[in-house]
């Protein structure tokens, strides 16, 4: 893949929707063929981005596609709305003058289909474990309402993971813990200041989920701690541009771009041994104080707190990531297909997430 200029990008809090540019891409002479456009394999991809024969601009088209693709209805956010105040009373009555709050991807709805809720239940008079002891009771008791209660007592954060039976909506409920809460601001700053990160987070997201990768407390990467690292990433590209006076480039830099450096970043670069990640105060990426081979990224509300030391499966997705970056820039993409399809879906097998029309 190529690197490529992009022209007109005027507002960054858009996506860059790149055409086909007859300068840049001769028009395709022969038709796609069917095959290449699957809607079981890939059903996000649209005839028009197909038409697109640089890779490059095809995978950021591509991208855009996937992410409104696999965002929530209105339809599907209201359900999850109606089934959270369903819960909100049921723990309400189990702790009188309790506060329960969403947060994480279900409060920016950067979620994928199968995601679960996170909430947090407040009440600071009484004790983490007492709360912990009294919800995880009152959930067994209700068989008939609530199934699939697991119990992670023993985790940094410890939480209470269910399903809504009518519904079938997975929940991850923690006490008296702030951090996510506080985080949502900062959400939607960064989301301001960095408006490729959320299409990147998604399609990260379906990359670890599809891998059984995406829960911390079993060894993967939260939707927390994702976000943490694409944002680490994000300000590294921008502080080697403007260090080397190219911040103009940051205009013309496509999805594509950013998503696949990332892999590299994370994949071939970051010498996880060696290097911790600081996310207060703008960043930086430093020495560790000793070497091992854990991941470490100190939280921004907390920078006692190694929010990357938890996922111990870190090397085996890190090995993902480099194998990922390495196949997409050295395979020889046929005409029309799917770019995309090689990180959310390299198998043959229908997708995870098929709409109904």
């Amino acid at each position: 893949m190529q690197n490529l200029r992009i022209r007109n990008i005027e507002n960054k809090r858009q996506p860059i929707l790149v055409e086909d540019d007859e300068e840049l891409e001769p028009k395709i002479e022969k038709q796609v063929k069917l095959d290449l456009v699957d809607k079981d394999l890939c059903p996000w991809y649209t005839k028009q981005t197909s038409q697109i024969k640089n890779p490059t601009v095809r995978l950021h088209n591509e991208i855009i596609d996937f992410f409104f693709y696999i965002q929530p209805t209105e339809r599907e956010h209201l359900k999850r709305l109606q089934a959270f105040e369903r819960v909100k009373i049921f723990l309400k009555n189990i702790v009188p003058g309790c506060q329960i709050e969403a947060f994480g991807s279900f409060k920016t709805k950067l979620y994928l289909p199968t995601a679960d809720m996170d909430l947090v239940l407040i009440d600071e008079s009484q004790s983490t474990k007492s709360l912990y002891k009294k919800v995880a009771a009152a959930l067994m008791n209700q068989s008939q309402k609530f199934e699939g209660i697991n119990l992670i007592a023993n985790a940094k954060v410890p939480i209470i993971k269910f399903i809504e039976i009518s519904t079938q909506f997975h929940f991850d409920l923690s006490f008296n813990k702030m951090d996510g809460l506080k985080q949502i601001t900062e959400l939607q700053k960064a989301f301001d200041l960095y408006p490729e990160m959320k299409y990147m987070i998604v399609i990260i997201k379906c990359i670890l989920r599809q891998r059984d990768l995406h829960e911390t407390y079993s060894g993967g990467i939260g939707s927390f701690l994702l976000f943490q690292m694409v944002l680490a990433y994000l300000r590294e590209v921008r502080r080697d541009l403007f260090q080397k006076n190219k911040e103009e480039q940051i205009k013309t830099i496509t999805l594509a771009e950013y998503l696949l450096k990332f892999l590299e970043f994370y994949g071939s670069k970051f010498e996880l041994s060696r290097k911790r990640i600081i996310m207060t105060n703008g960043g930086e990426i430093v020495s560790k104080p000793t070497h091992d081979d854990r991941f470490s990224l100190m939280s921004p509300q907390d920078p006692d707190h190694d929010i990357g030391y938890s996922s111990y499966k870190i090397k085996e997705i890190f090995k993902i990531f480099a194998n990922r970056f390495n196949f997409m820039t050295n395979y020889n993409y046929k005409v029309g297909e799917s770019v995309l399809r090689y990180l959310v879906n390299p198998s043959d097998e229908k997708f995870t997430y098929i709409r109904a029309e």
